[in-house]
């Protein structure tokens, strides 16, 4: 059966890998991306952001077609193409390599069972990490380690897992205790305690040495378990991911409640206990921390991701033997895929109009060098504003072949030191002088006039 419906499954990949190519532009010129693209662009090698250095493993494309000098709508194509060839990889290697179809049909349900708007927010490095982390617990499920050189190599294989998100620590110790309740023993029991503990040292160890103020940064929604008491299941977030369940994330509601009844049909109380904890748990986690619409639909979904994993492994090693017995284990199973590349293919509208407002401004003040006010253009649909000065460098570039110096911002007046610049590019945190900037990529037709504010 998983054989069968690993084979179907890299139909999957290929309507999602043929989706990065059509919509590229989408997928890459957007705030984390852009940001990410103009340094490989101006570096003319990897990026590395908020020390989680794993996230190189999907950058190869992209600094590959840098390197070779090819221009830049082709390094665009071979970003957006990138990523989506990473997850495609790690499929392959669970199910071709390992001969672990089991897990690499994991890997397919948390890439598609309920993605919509991250199909598009490429660059987290969350579901990078899961799908990494997925291949490394096929690498050592059903097989014995003993010798020095496989375990050096697992050792190696759980370090690059830490420096992938923070988040993943919940994937890891799910998956854990998913297999320790498992009544037919996929892992060896002291191989699998290793991979878990060798994870959480290192994470352990890097929170210590190495610190970062981004992650420290995002920790600070703890506080709002204080801020929102006691109304923790009456928030925007909550209301929000409820109407969700019933409009793209309906797989999520059908199979948590189809788990849950195989379990109470079989009795395994453990199982059922620990699966409603883990995904009610997690949910609640992530809403209280996110609790308003200033976080963008795009990011909270990020969040969500792990919740595929909570649902993907019992669906592949308890749900879908059960279907099988009935019949209807690849009928299922190909809905969730039709389902799915239709949802991935309809969501990109809600970029495309993105692109398309910024393409709009971009005619509007076409060679100036302007801060517009946000009022003067639909924030809401561009979500979050402090990416648009490399969003607008790179649409102009690639459809204009001229760099457009463009800020949206919400407080334009307090950039005014922007007016006296001239010579330069001015981005969120920083101003980049035209000379430091490879002229390939980026060609500034104004090096006299500062930037006009645009309240």
């Amino acid at each position: 059966m998983y054989r069968r419906l690993y084979f179907t499954g890299i139909f999957a990949y290929v309507v999602m890998l043929v989706l990065s190519l059509l919509f590229y532009k989408e997928r890459s010129i957007l705030l984390d991306s852009s940001f990410d693209l103009f340094y490989l662009l101006k570096d003319g090698g990897f990026d590395i952001n908020v020390v989680r250095f794993s996230g190189v493993l999907s950058k190869v494309a992209p600094v590959l077609a840098i390197r070779a000098g090819l221009p830049l709508n082709e390094v665009l194509l071979c970003y957006s193409f990138g990523y989506a060839a990473y997850y495609f990889l790690c499929y392959f290697i669970c199910g071709t390599i390992l001969k672990k179809y089991d897990f690499a049909l994991v890997i397919l349900l948390c890439n598609i069972l309920f993605v919509a708007e991250t199909f598009y927010y490429i660059p987290s490095e969350l579901p990078q990490g899961i799908a990494f982390a997925l291949v490394v617990f096929a690498f050592v499920g059903g097989r014995n380690i003993n010798s020095a050189l496989g375990w050096v190599a697992l050792t190696v294989l759980c370090i690059v897992c830490a420096f992938f998100h923070p988040l993943l620590l919940f994937v890891i110790a799910y998956t854990f205790v998913f297999f320790l309740l498992q009544k037919d023993r996929y892992f060896d029991v002291k191989q699998l305690s290793a991979i878990t503990i060798l994870f959480f040292v290192f994470v352990a160890l890097k929170t210590v040495f190495i610190k970062a103020p981004y992650e420290q940064h995002a920790m600070g929604g703890l506080k709002n378990f204080v801020t929102q008491f006691p109304n923790y299941f009456t928030l925007y977030s909550d209301k929000l991911f409820l109407y969700n369940c019933i409009t793209k994330y309906y797989w999520i509601p059908i199979f948590a409640v189809t788990i849950i009844t195989l379990y109470r049909t079989n009795r395994e109380w453990r199982k059922l206990a620990f699966f409603v904890l883990s995904v009610a748990g997690y949910l609640f986690l992530v809403n209280v921390c996110y609790p308003t619409k200033a976080t963008p639909t795009f990011y909270i979904e990020n969040l969500y991701l792990p919740i595929g994993v909570f649902l993907a492994l019992p669906l592949v090693f308890d749900v879908l033997p059960f279907l099988e017995k009935k019949r209807l284990a690849f009928p299922v199973f190909v809905l969730i895929l039709l389902t799915g590349c239709v949802r991935l293919y309809a969501t990109h509208s809600v970029f495309t109009e993105r692109l398309n407002l910024e393409r709009d401004v971009i005619a509007k003040y076409n060679n100036k060098k302007v801060v517009i006010g946000s009022e003067n253009v639909d924030a809401d649909l561009l979500q979050m504003l402090w990416g648009t000065p490399y969003e607008f460098l790179l649409l102009g570039e690639s459809e204009n072949n001229k760099a457009a110096s463009i800020i949206i911002d919400d407080k334009p007046r307090l950039r005014e030191p922007a007016c006296y610049i001239t010579n330069a590019l001015v981005v969120n945190w920083n101003v980049f002088p035209y000379c430091d900037l490879p002229t390939k990529y980026f060609h500034f037709t104004d090096t006299t006039s500062g930037y006009v504010i645009v309240p």
